[in-house]
């Protein structure tokens, strides 16, 4: 996968160490030297282009990318003139951040594929933490279902076989588990200082839970409400 991003700020800077991370192909823009020389080492291309000249783009395959990420986070006009830029240069997908109301609206007359708020979401992910018992995080899908990570120490010891009639019974899907990296000691934390943790995959039915497992749970929100009531404890 090609993607173009434009704006390196927090949203864009992570956005594309994360893409190149699982293995996208990412040529990263920003204005700012400081911020382009932050994912130069972690990107396919990094340059820095003055938002005020859009003709820079031309130089760029924008044809072939995948999709083009508009990410600039401060500044509405340039937004829109690369965004529109983009898009005659024949951009497959244009993916634009929301920078207010009227931002948005000319975004939506101009047939932008997606639309991206991270403080929304942001908030949202916070809303579950705080009204839902064990949440790390979660994702609202829409039409009342959700994604979310949280701590269910009350399944510890016990596998899907032994508890999939409660699963079941509570309509809710396990996703996957993050699990602890099994180093002890300050090699087990991040360089931002979090617990490393690793993905297991879909969990195998005989896959006995730890205390301090992770879950990925889909299903309604009252529904995920009342089940971690019952077992993240």
């Amino acid at each position: 996968m090609k993607c173009c991003i434009i704006g390196l700020g927090v949203f864009g800077r992570n956005l594309a160490c994360d893409l190149a991370q699982l293995g996208a192909d990412i040529v990263a823009i920003d204005r700012r030297e400081d911020n382009v020389s932050l994912v130069k080492d972690e990107v396919s291309g990094a340059m820095i282009m003055d938002f005020n000249d859009t003709s820079v783009l031309d130089l760029l395959p924008i044809k072939e990318m995948d999709a083009v990420i508009v990410a600039i986070g401060d500044d509405f006009e340039k937004s829109i003139s690369l965004t529109i830029k983009a898009q005659e240069l024949g951009a497959k997908r244009l993916v634009c951040r929301v920078l207010s109301p009227m931002h948005e609206r000319i975004l939506r007359l101009l047939k932008v594929d997606r639309l991206v708020v991270p403080e929304e979401v942001a908030a949202r992910g916070l809303a579950h933490s705080l009204l839902m018992r064990g949440v790390v995080d979660g994702f609202d899908m829409g039409n009342g279902f959700s994604i979310i990570e949280a701590k269910v120490p009350g399944l510890s010891g016990a596998s899907l076989q032994d508890k999939g009639s409660v699963f079941k019974k509570a309509e809710v899907r396990i996703v996957t588990i993050k699990r602890l990296q099994p180093i002890v000691n300050k090699l087990a934390r991040s360089a931002e200082g979090h617990e490393k943790r690793r993905t297991l995959g879909v969990p195998a039915l005989d896959e006995v839970f730890q205390v301090d497992d992770i879950f990925v749970l889909f299903g309604r929100e009252k529904k995920l409400r009342v089940f971690l009531e019952e077992y993240a404890k």
